[in-house]
């Protein structure tokens, strides 16, 4: 049984308050910017920032419709989902195209079940190589799991907490910490806040990271 736990959001967001303050107005209309390659990272975790128990499943007190429909949406709108091979085997691909994380390839191979899939080892080749191989040249990459992997790279974060879940001993969004500390640590900052699902006490927070101009 996954514990539940009272509402934890504002003791941890606080610190970061000031700093979205201070950016409002720059920050609200970069969220909507769709640049060269913009990467973005989304997540649902629970209270204790966990993404799955410790043998990998997402447990079902942690999934919320509303926030798959909405997770659903920003993924059909992705030039590229990129994604580890646990997730790519635990969820069947409606089609999109799929970069699958993984060891088991020199560097870039197509999944031979999936035409839409291919398999990429970061040891053997580079991101930004694995991108002008398959053709992408631009648009919304969404990144689904490995996240530590893009941590330096995010041009945005897309974080959905479950704030009355808390997952002990499961798998962490971030090996480093909390994802709203290593958001903050990796320079995004918080530009909007919304509550999906008030009843199980879900919320959502985009994180951008803003040009250096605006950081004065």
């Amino acid at each position: 049984m996954i514990p539940r736990v009272p509402h934890l959001y504002g003791t941890v967001i606080t610190p970061y308050l000031s700093q979205y303050h201070r950016h409002h107005y720059r920050a609200l209309a970069l969220e909507t910017e769709i640049l060269p390659h913009d990467i973005v990272g989304h997540a649902i975790v629970s209270a204790d920032g966990k993404i799955a128990t410790a043998d990998g499943a997402m447990p079902a007190e942690l999934r919320n419709e509303l926030d798959w429909q909405r997770f659903q949406t920003h993924l059909d709108r992705a030039s590229l989902v990129v994604v580890g091979r646990p997730g790519h085997e635990r969820n069947p691909n409606p089609g999109r195209k799929r970069l699958v994380v993984t060891s088991t390839v020199a560097d870039l191979a197509l999944d031979p079940a999936d035409k839409h899939a291919h398999f990429w080892n970061p040891a053997g080749l580079s991101f930004d190589s694995a991108l002008t191989a398959l053709g992408i040249a631009d648009g919304m990459i969404a990144i689904t799991g490995v996240f530590d992997l893009f941590r330096e790279r995010f041009t945005a974060f897309d974080l959905a907490e479950s704030n009355v879940v808390l997952i002990r001993d499961g798998q962490p969004c971030f090996s480093t910490g909390h994802p709203r500390l290593v958001l903050a640590d990796c320079g995004l900052f918080p530009v909007s806040f919304e509550t999906l699902d008030p009843e199980a006490n879900v919320t959502l927070t985009r994180w951008r990271r803003l040009p250096d101009s605006d950081l004065l």
